[in-house]
């Protein structure tokens, strides 16, 4: 069976796989300042569309770049009076520290600009031999966007229509939207050699080399967040398909929504940003990835604290309504029929454009299911197993922490949680239990406080605390 992306090109579904490889390019950073939460929604839903396609048996092949060379990284170099190469350096360790810390998995390349620098010279020049490209007398190079006739049609926009908008110098352009594949050196820039000077390649242009060289088939879905679909996509669209018109450069493009604060689009030029370390520092990585999985991937989405709660509350649920039976060894009637449901739903919700909402609420259906029926039969706990293997298999695919539920016994209180939490936490959570005990709600508040800013969360149950890493 194949699996149907949603294409922002034709805008119907398009079927990826069906020769049981899948070929995967999603933009990734320009490493100049720390990822935000909003950068991490595409980071996480790809990770989790690869996860499935690779339970699914599909062999994929899954990239993406770095920009390590921009004006951005140029201008925070200078800013801080250290080296360029010394801010993508630092960036790129901290964009891999905030996935480690997500656990969000690493693509099979991470190819970076600078190492393509001749594929990219190699593109500008088979442009400008097919007529699409001109140099400028001053050492750039132009892409000259009336000489594709296709241009607009993935933003949806009309060539007429965008020249009224343009606004700024247009330099030696022959278009105000022409724009730039090689930008000629300025005094103190990084710089490489090239047949029209020394230079650097435009943003643009090193996605179309990187797609070309990592996946010289074409990409069968090119991902990206919906901000970039104008310039960004279209102008790689216009660059290979008119460099190498014979061949497929994508074959279905997936936008993902932005990330919105107070409803407006959370971005580091607005200034309304929350780290994603301090973000999964204050929430939890589980949390993190209810609250981006439960919404399709193509909707924008709003960031609160509010509402990461509200996320972390309902994944605790659903883990302890797997942890419950996680213990199981047999399988009776309704065991067999949940697990059959939820597979069957949750494999049809992720080959119709990785619904994701629907593939949790699915869970959420089966674990209430097995819930229901423990909380009426006790004994019942145990005869869940074959819904435990799907649970368990699903839960993994999504990227929860479904790891198995402890008791620990300390000072007359039994604490329940999952890994080994020091001894010193859990005698602080004994003591929290016995203030509660007493009606010394202060000092209970007070030690709740103290374990939450350490990253632990506490639930009280009629069967005593449950203790969370967040």
């Amino acid at each position: 069976m194949s699996v149907k992306v949603r294409d922002s090109l034709s805008g119907g579904l398009v079927e990826v796989g069906g020769d049981g490889r899948v070929g995967i390019y999603v933009c990734g950073p320009t490493v100049y300042n720390h990822i935000h939460i909003g950068n991490v929604r595409g980071h996480l839903f790809w990770d989790v569309a690869v996860r499935f396609l690779r339970s699914r048996g599909y062999r994929v092949k899954f990239v993406w770049n770095i920009t390590d060379i921009d004006d951005k990284i140029i201008n925070r170099a200078n800013q801080e009076g250290v080296s360029w190469k010394e801010i993508v350096r630092r960036y790129t360790d901290s964009f891999h520290e905030r996935l480690r810390l997500l656990g969000i998995g690493m693509p099979d390349a991470e190819p970076r600009a600078t190492e393509h620098i001749p594929e990219m010279i190699s593109l500008i020049e088979e442009l400008i031999r097919r007529g699409h490209a001109y140099p400028a007398p001053n050492g750039d190079v132009y892409y000259a966007v009336e000489t594709f006739p296709r241009y607009g049609a993935l933003s949806k926009q009309r060539l007429e229509e965008m020249k009224v908008t343009e606004r700024g110098q247009t330099g030696h352009k022959r278009n105000p939207l022409d724009f730039t594949l090689w930008k000629a050196s300025k005094p103190g820039e990084p710089s490489w050699g090239s047949p029209w000077g020394d230079g650097r390649p435009g943003w643009h242009i090193e996605c179309s080399a990187m797609v070309e060289k990592h996946l010289p088939e074409g990409a069968d879905i090119h991902g990206g967040g919906s901000d970039i679909r104008f310039p960004h996509h279209e102008n790689e669209l216009a660059q290979s398909c008119g460099a190498h018109p014979e061949r497929t450069f994508v074959r279905a493009w997936a936008h993902h929504g932005m990330v919105r604060m107070a409803a407006e689009k959370m971005a580091k030029s607005v200034g309304n940003v929350v780290d994603a370390k301090e973000a999964t520092l204050r929430h939890g990585r589980d949390a993190i990835r209810m609250w981006l999985l439960q919404s399709h991937y193509s909707q924008p989405i709003d960031y609160s604290d509010e509402i990461l709660e509200e996320k972390r509350r309902s994944c605790e649920r659903l883990l302890r309504l797997y942890r419950e039976i996680s213990r199981s060894e047999t399988s009776s009637v309704l065991s067999d029929r949940l697990a059959g449901e939820l597979r069957e739903r949750f494999d049809a919700a992720m080959r119709e454009d990785f619904n994701t909402p629907e593939a949790i609420a699915a869970l959420f259906d089966a674990a209430g299911g097995a819930g229901r029926e423990v909380s009426s039969r006790p004994a019942s706990a145990g005869e869940f197993a074959s819904l435990k293997e799907a649970m368990r298999e699903i839960l993994g695919v999504l990227g929860f922490d479904a790891g198995e539920e402890r008791i620990s016994e300390v000072d007359g209180v039994r604490i329940r949680h999952t890994g080994e939490p020091p001894e010193a936490v859990l005698r602080r959570v004994a003591r929290r239990e016995h203030s509660r005990r007493r009606r010394e709600w202060s000092e209970a508040d007070r030690l709740r406080e103290e374990l939450l800013r350490e990253g632990w969360t506490i639930e009280d149950t009629s069967a005593g605390p449950v203790l969370s890493r967040r």
